[in-house]
């Protein structure tokens, strides 16, 4: 009987305070499709990160000056460091041939060219939980103190830049996570409290007869979060279409899972919640 009268009231508060009401669920539908945005855009960029991750490697070059039994050397050694995977061996030959391949169309260029200017080296995949800049940093480290190697190369100036990007993108999503929160708290509690005013003697008059605080409480809880979940139903359907719409040129971006997605939800229901809780906490110590 308590949960009718708590549903219907809540309800209520949606006619009483109509335009308010509407304002405050396109205030938290913005608020979650921004948030959205960014937290999708971070979720392609990880996955485009954890793609590009399977083809992290390390160049090693030998020294013109090895012969061919203390290479075979070098790359034993090289596959015994942990978190090497495995070292193909690339001979001066097999590093033209793969070199003409490159040029394509331009690699008549090569002609020219009497002796091969390409040294030997060895191509270094590592295992999974070792394809991020400090691992390779330091196996490249080692690699270039092996007898016989002449230079070490894992790209990282461009890998660098790539992680940098990713851990811009995590600040980015934490700050707008914060400026939404308190956003959508405020709207939702000021248009709790205008209701919450509207409806002062009505709650005086029940604390007089009895009604406890969370019995007063309990109506415009749910009315909070009635406008919290649906701002965030709002929000998640149009990042849903916008995504639709962006996923028809680019095949690759991926969206939230169920799971994410109704996390997203249930936090923007929380928002709505803890905005209509101050509201009503406020209201009531006053009285």
């Amino acid at each position: 009987m308590k949960l009718k009268y708590y549903l219907r009231e809540g309800m209520a508060g949606f006619s009483r305070a109509k335009l308010m009401s509407i304002l405050s669920i396109s205030s938290v539908t913005a608020a979650l499709f921004l948030l959205g945005v960014f937290l999708l855009a971070t979720l392609n960029f990880h996955l485009a990160l954890e793609s590009l991750k399977e083809r992290f490697e390390i160049q090693v070059f030998l020294k013109d000056t090895a012969s061919e039994g203390q290479a075979i050397v070098t790359g034993s050694l090289i596959r015994s460091i942990p978190g090497i995977k495995d070292a193909v061996y690339v001979s001066k030959e097999e590093a033209l041939r793969q070199f003409h391949q490159e040029l394509g169309d331009r690699s008549a260029l090569l002609a020219a060219i009497e002796a091969n200017p390409l040294p030997r080296s060895y191509k270094v995949s590592m295992l999974p939980e070792h394809r991020n800049p400090e691992a390779l940093a330091a196996i490249s480290d080692r690699i270039q103190k092996l007898p016989g190697v002449e230079d070490v190369e894992y790209g990282k100036a461009w890998l660098g830049r790539l992680y940098r990007v990713g851990y811009l993108l995590v600040v980015i999503d934490i700050s707008l996570l914060v400026i939404v929160s308190l956003a959508a708290v405020m709207v939702v509690f000021n248009t709790i409290q205008l209701t919450l005013y509207a409806r002062r003697q009505e709650i005086e008059i029940m604390r007089l007869v009895g009604a406890t605080d969370g019995f007063v409480r309990r109506p415009f809880l749910f009315e909070g979060m009635v406008q919290g979940l649906a701002g965030s139903l709002l929000g998640g359907l149009l990042l849903y279409l916008s995504y639709r719409v962006l996923s028809a040129q680019f095949e690759m971006l991926g969206f939230f899972s169920r799971q994410q997605f109704l996390l997203l939800v249930c936090f923007g229901t929380a928002l709505g919640g803890a905005g209509s809780w101050i509201a009503v906490q406020r209201f009531l110590k006053r009285l």
